[in-house]
């Protein structure tokens, strides 16, 4: 770790535009439709959050427009703004959150940088205005939300059919056509709920590469015991998920900010449960069986680590448990 920060030499702002040119082709591949292209798709902001956290965020942001010249030179212009808006930005503003030291009033306070819980903060943020670009843009082109929606429902038909007569009735007040508004509906929130799980997994792994490569300028935190969520995006999840069944545009965004947030929750229910075991009896075993229920029950195993998560950041847990062992050390 190098808390002084030294410039970028010409071979890191070559690897910072090498990454961002192969995070662009990987975005590219993933577009074929196969299995092995949409697992590439998760791992797209990999290389650029090492090559700009790691090396250079200069040049991997010059990289990353290079990629989308190449993907708009290629006739793909929907492509290269996807990925400029949707992948390069987000994983860029993570990557300079990674490194770049918070300001500090305070001379000689040494330096502090951000912390998991505002990391993850700024992720849900982003997913949610990622996603609600792409809604934006869609109503601007149809010129509305009923053209928009009577659109989606053309265009995905067959598998609305298909979805439709592979589930038992949901309800006799709820028909077909509203089973398969309600699956156009609930796209947008998985797409932010996504983005989420997507930008958490990649900065993870982009910060402990840089970490076992030493060139993370900061110490890593433990997240079982830093990784937490403010107390007021708990709130703002439960109103987002009411709002979320109220139908017609006010549902969609709603929805777009309940998965969002929700999804930041269940991670911050996750890290929570990891601190709270640790010193507890054949914790290695608790822990291999929450996991094994949570994947029976999924995805309603989301849902309860959400709701745990919005506990303990009501009631900070992890920080009551910390004093009691302070208290008896």
């Amino acid at each position: 770790m190098n808390d002084n920060h030294p410039p970028a030499s010409w071979p890191d702002r070559a690897v910072g535009l090498g990454a961002g040119v192969a995070s662009a082709l990987l975005f590219v591949v993933s577009t074929r439709g196969s299995s092995v292209a949409m697992a590439l798709a998760y791992f797209a902001p990999l290389p650029l959050m090492i090559g700009a956290a790691g090396f250079s965020l200069p040049g991997a942001m010059v990289g990353a427009l290079i990629g989308a010249g190449v993907l708009l030179a290629a006739a793909h212009a929907p492509f290269a703004l996807a990925f400029l808006l949707g992948f390069a930005t987000p994983s860029l503003a993570l990557a300079a959150m990674v490194q770049s030291p918070l300001p500090s009033r305070v001379r000689d306070s040494g330096l502090r940088f951000a912390a998991p819980g505002a990391m993850l903060e700024t992720i849900i943020l982003l997913a949610i205005l990622v996603t609600g670009s792409g809604v934006a843009l869609l109503l601007a082109h149809y010129h509305g939300f009923e053209p928009a929606m009577t659109a989606a429902l053309q265009y995905f038909a067959p598998e609305l059919d298909e979805l439709v007569a592979n589930l038992p009735p949901v309800s006799s007040e709820i028909g077909a056509e509203g089973v398969k508004r309600i699956a156009i509906m609930s796209a947008a929130a998985g797409v932010a709920a996504l983005q989420v799980m997507l930008f958490a997994v990649n900065l993870w792994l982009a910060a402990r590469t840089i970490d076992v490569s030493g060139r993370l300028r900061r110490p890593w935190p433990s997240l079982p015991e830093n990784l937490a969520l403010p107390r007021l995006l708990g709130p703002i999840f439960l109103v987002a998920a009411g709002l979320a069944f109220k139908g017609g545009l006010v549902a969609l965004l709603a929805g777009i900010v309940a998965a969002a947030t929700g999804f930041g929750f269940a991670l911050h229910g996750l890290a929570a449960i990891h601190g709270l075991t640790r010193g507890v009896g054949l914790r290695g075993a608790w822990l291999a069986a929450l996991y094994a229920v949570l994947m029976v029950i999924e995805p309603w195993g989301i849902l309860v680590l959400a709701l745990f998560g919005v506990i303990e950041s009501a009631f900070s847990l992890r920080a009551r448990k910390a004093r009691r062992v302070k208290t008896r050390n």
